[in-house]
């Protein structure tokens, strides 16, 4: 019965170590492919996951079983010991619970299974653009944002329009991002020199900025307001709570100075009476001897208390003086920081105006290639669900998807309909036409029939 268990135990230990190879070969295979983890979406919790998708699961306390995989054509994804398991039209939470279920059969007792969207299935843009194909998806971008990444409308002659477009969006919201960050900061810079228990912050609705973003912008300065303040009240105590400790040495050395200098009086009466015993010679010599030796003693007491006094005082001012640098030096950094943030600000007054103007440059660039024409190009989208297929009428605003397919239309005018008999017969027409038909006709011909075999392309 040993030997079984034991055999058992082997089989399943050679198990989990094929299946954390085949893991580490997948996330190395992941990691490799340069694309950034996805955010989720806005509603992550009832987002159903779709073939293409890269999953993170991860096992608590079982790091062998966690990692990513992609879930594959069949709607499966491939995970150490349970295998394949169905992950399509499932949302990250029913995966977490198929997971664990799995792994209770006889894996692992009472799994504590967690499962993310690491990174969405990507996007395609297809038709007339400069650079058509596949492209990571991100979060709310809408099609006029993702026709920009393929190089904007148009044919590969038109170089740099959509990109530029593209970029120059990004700069602009780059620059209004950070003037959200340098008017929170100013706002916390401001607190700490005015030594406010909180931070006023500005009212930032008004700015084209993620509200998610500007919570995590104020997230960020008001825990530095927090440590920055506690850092430099813990100094503070730490310099005033020798205060005490010194002063009152400084009041014991002066207790004992006046005590030795009631010494240094009495002993004083008791030289003067020698004296005068001495002048009756009453008096022994050695007795006054040792009566003005203590008398020396006396003094040096008195001189060495006044010493240790003046060093016990400087010490004192010492603490004080440092305790009011800490405080200096703690104003200056704000000042500092304070007059850089005032400085960048005044420099986005410029540069972002003139990030807007070049925005709005490449944008009527865009609208003139669709203008010229007199219409916009259609624009199509088409968003799978499992085996079905929807096709939206899309603009530019229309925000995507994973997985949606981006369709432009061509910016050309429509050729042409054909005639009845040329669509019965083809072939006979076409070749009769083409031998009737003078050179000049052909050429027109042959221009109005290219167009149509471009858009033709572009529906597929």
């Amino acid at each position: 019965m040993f030997s079984a268990f034991r055999k058992r135990a082997l089989t399943r230990r050679a198990l989990l170590a094929s299946v954390a190879g085949r893991l580490l070969i997948v996330m190395t295979l992941c990691a490799g492919s340069g694309h950034p983890v996805g955010a989720q979406t806005h509603d992550p919790g009832h987002y159903r996951i779709e073939t293409g998708d890269k999953i993170a699961v991860a096992v608590f306390g079982q790091p062998d079983l966690s990692g990513e995989a992609t879930v594959d054509q069949n709607g499966n994804v491939r995970l150490p010991v349970i295998g394949d398991v169905r992950a399509a039209s499932l949302t990250a939470g029913e995966l977490e619970t198929s997971i664990g279920r799995s792994l209770e059969q006889g894996y692992v007792r009472r799994p504590m299974v967690t499962v993310k969207i690491a990174e969405f299935r990507p996007i395609y843009v297809l038709g007339m653009v400069r650079t058509p194909g596949l492209y990571a998806y991100r979060e709310g971008e809408p099609v006029l944002a993702a026709i920009a990444r393929a190089g904007g409308f148009g044919t590969s002659e038109q170089v740099g329009t959509g990109t530029d477009l593209f970029q120059t969006d990004e700069r602009v919201r780059t620059l209004e991002v950070s003037r959200a960050a340098l008017l929170t900061r100013r706002a916390r810079l401001l607190a700490q020199q005015n030594g406010d228990d909180r931070i006023d912050f500005p009212d930032l609705s008004g700015l084209p900025v993620d509200p998610a973003r500007l919570s995590q912008i104020r997230d960020g300065e008001q825990a530095a307001f927090t440590t920055e303040r506690q850092a430099e009240r813990q100094e503070s105590e730490t310099l005033q709570k020798q205060l005490p400790r010194l002063q009152a040495e400084i009041a014991a050395l002066k207790k004992q100075e006046e005590l030795e200098v009631r010494q240094r009086d009495l002993n004083q009466q008791l030289i003067a009476d020698y004296e005068q015993l001495a002048k009756s010679g009453l008096s022994r010599k050695v007795t006054y001897i040792e009566v003005k030796r203590e008398e020396a003693r006396i003094e040096e007491a008195i001189t060495r208390l006044k010493s240790e006094g003046l060093r016990s005082e400087l010490t004192l001012g010492e603490v004080q003086f440092r305790i009011a640098e800490l405080h200096n030096n703690y104003q200056r950094r704000v000042m500092t920081e304070l007059r850089e943030t005032d400085r960048s600000l005044l420099e986005l007054t410029v540069t972002l105006p003139s990030a807007r103007r070049a925005l709005a440059a490449r944008a009527r660039q865009i609208g003139w290639l669709t203008a010229e024409h007199g219409q916009q190009p259609p624009l199509i989208v088409m968003r799978g669900k499992g085996a079905a297929a929807t096709r939206y009428d899309a603009t530019v605003d229309f925000v995507l998807q994973p997985g949606d397919i981006v369709q432009v239309g061509s910016l050309l005018p429509a050729p042409l309909e054909p005639s009845a008999d040329l669509i019965d017969h083809p072939s006979r027409d076409a070749g009769r036409n083409a031998q009737n038909a003078p050179p000049s006709k052909l050429r027109d011909t042959a221009a109005s029939v290219e167009p149509a075999v471009g858009r033709g392309q572009a529906r597929k």
